[in-house]
C-alpha cells in the first residue's frame, strides 16, 4: 500500500526529509517548497493533488495552514525533541571553542535553562524569544538583529530558515536549529502509522439501515405513493454512495459501503438530505448507521441505530461505531455522543445516564429540572426522574431550589448536577 507525502519547508529541510524518506520504498513524496514561512498557505491553495499525508519541516507552518489540510488527510511537522539543541551547541562550541552569547527562538526558556545546568554550564548568557502565536518571520529578524547590533548577543541560533538566511546575508552570525535524520525518521515512521490507521478506518465496512414508515391512507392503507418516492430517494442516495442494496417487506432497506464514502457524500455526518420529506411526502423515514470489523458487526450496529433513530420524534439518523458509540440525532444542533459499553450491567452508568451527561455537556448547563431533561433528551419524565434520583443517592445531583410556575401546577425541583463528579462516575464504570 502506497502512500502519498507532501513534504513542505524550505529547500534545505525539504531535501533533508526526502533523504530520510527513501528508505521507505512505499513512500511516493512530492516536494512543497517555499522561501518563506509566510508562503506556505498560498503553497497549498495552488497544490492540486491531496496527499495522504502532509509532512510539515516544523511547527510554524504548520501551524499556519492547518484549515487547508483536506478532510481525511494527516498532517504533522516535526517535533523539538532537544537533539537540535545539543547538535547546535556542538556546531557553536566546535566554531568558537567557547560559549558566546546566544540569542535563541523556537526554544522554551525552561528548556534551554534545563539543558545549560545537565552540561554544567549554567553560566552561558543566552535570550530567549518567545515563539507563542508566531506570525511575522519579519518580527523575529529584527528582534534577533537588533540583539546583536546593540552588542547584547554574539549568536543567533533560529528555527526559522528565512530568519536564518536573511541574517546570514547581513553577516550576522547565525546558526540554524536543524532537526537531526533519526528524529525526521522517527516522525516519519509516526505519519506512516497515521496514515495507515486513517486508511484502514475509512475502509472500515459500514452498513446503512432505512426504516421507511408512511402514512396510512384511510381508504387504500398505506399511501403507495409516498413509499416510491422514499424508494427512490434511497435508491439515488445508494448510487452515490457505490453501495449495494437489500430490502425487505417490512419498509427496511439495507446498503453496504464503507465509512469513508459515507462521510464524503453526508459531510462528515453533518448532511442528509435524503431525510427530508419533499411535496406530498407524508410519513417519516429513519435512518441508522452501523460500523464494525466484520459485515455482521456492522449490520447489528445498524440495526440497532436505526431503533434510536424510530424513537426520536420525527425523520432522523442515527449511528453506532465500531466502539460502540452513539451519535445522534446526526446533522442536527443537539447531536449527542454516548457509550453502549456496559449497558448491560445494570449499574448506575446506564445508556440513559450516559445520554444524560453528553446531553449536559452539549448544553453547557447544569442546573436543570426533570423535565427539561424529558424534553431535551426525548424521554418520559418518569424515566428523567428516575435519573436524577439515582444521581442523587450518589451524591451527585443535588436539589437547589425549585421553579417559579405562571400557571397552576406543583413547582418542580431545580437540580444542580455535579459534572465532574458525574464525569468520573461514567469513566470509572466504562473502564473497569
Amino acid at each position: 500500500m502506497n502512500i502519498t507525502f507532501a513534504v513542505i519547508g524550505p529547500k534545505l529541510l525539504v531535501d533533508d526529509i526526502c533523504e530520510v524518506l527513501e528508505e521507505f520504498p512505499h513512500i511516493e513524496p512530492t516536494k512543497l517548497i517555499y522561501d518563506s514561512e509566510k508562503n506556505v498557505r498560498e503553497l497549498l491553495q495552488e497544490s492540486m493533488d491531496v496527499f495522504d499525508v502532509y509532512f510539515f519541516s516544523g511547527d510554524v507552518p504548520f501551524l499556519l495552514s492547518q484549515d487547508l489540510i483536506p478532510p481525511h488527510s494527516c498532517s504533522l511537522f516535526i517535533p523539538f525533541e532537544g537533539t537540535e539543541l545539543y547538535k547546535v551547541i556542538i556546531q557553536i562550541y566546535r566554531h568558537y571553542h567557547f560559549f558566546p552569547i546566544i540569542s535563541f527562538d523556537g526554544i522554551p526558556a525552561k528548556h534551554l535553562k534545563e539543558f545549560f545546568d545537565e552540561i554544567e554550564a549554567s553560566n552561558v548568557q543566552w535570550y530567549s524569544k518567545n515563539m507563542d502565536g508566531f506570525q511575522n518571520s519579519e518580527e523575529l529578524y529584527e528582534h534577533h538583529l537588533a540583539l546583536w547590533q546593540e552588542g547584547s548577543v554574539q549568536v543567533v541560533a533560529t528555527s526559522i530558515h528565512s530568519v536564518y538566511q536573511r541574517l546570514k546575508s547581513n553577516h550576522v552570525p547565525v546558526f540554524f536549529l536543524k532537526s537531526t535524520k533519526q528524529l525526521i525518521r522517527d516522525t516519519v515512521n509516526k505519519a506512516l502509522w497515521m496514515a495507515k490507521e486513517q486508511k484502514n478506518q475509512l475502509a472500515q465496512i459500514t452498513v446503512l439501515q432505512f426504516k421507511i414508515q408512511p402514512a396510512v391512507d384511510g381508504q387504500q392503507g398505506k399511501d403507495i405513493s409516498t413509499i416510491e418516492k422514499y424508494q427512490k430517494k434511497i435508491s439515488e442516495f445508494s448510487k452515490r454512495l457505490f453501495a449495494s442494496t437489500t430490502s425487505d417487506d417490512s419498509g427496511g432497506y439495507t446498503l453496504y459501503t464503507t465509512r469513508g464514502i459515507v462521510e464524503k457524500v453526508t459531510k462528515d455526518f453533518t448532511s442528509f438530505p435524503v431525510l427530508k420529506n419533499g411535496a406530498g411526502e407524508l410519513g417519516m423515514i429513519n435512518l441508522g448507521i452501523g460500523m464494525g470489523e466484520t459485515v455482521e458487526r456492522a449490520l447489528y450496529n445498524a440495526n440497532r441505530a436505526v431503533d434510536f433513530a424510530v424513537r426520536n420524534q420525527g425523520n432522523s439518523a442515527y449511528l453506532i461505531d465500531d466502539q460502540m458509540k452513539v451519535l445522534g440525532p446526526l446533522g442536527t444542533r443537539n447531536t449527542l455522543n454516548y457509550s453502549l459499553i456496559d449497558e448491560q450491567r445494570g449499574d448506575f452508568v446506564s445508556t440513559s445516564i450516559r445520554k444524560l451527561f453528553s446531553w449536559l455537556q452539549l448544553i453547557q448547563k447544569n442546573e436543570v429540572t426533570t423535565r427539561e431533561i424529558s424534553v431535551g433528551m426525548n424521554t418520559g419524565e418518569r424515566n428523567a426522574a428516575r435519573m436524577v434520583q439515582k444521581m442523587k443517592e450518589k451524591g451527585i445531583a443535588e436539589v437547589i431550589g425549585s421553579e417559579s410556575m405562571s400557571q397552576r401546577g406543583r413547582p418542580r425541583p431545580i437540580y444542580r448536577i455535579d459534572l465532574h463528579r458525574l464525569s468520573q462516575e461514567v469513566k470509572v464504570r466504562n473502564n473497569p
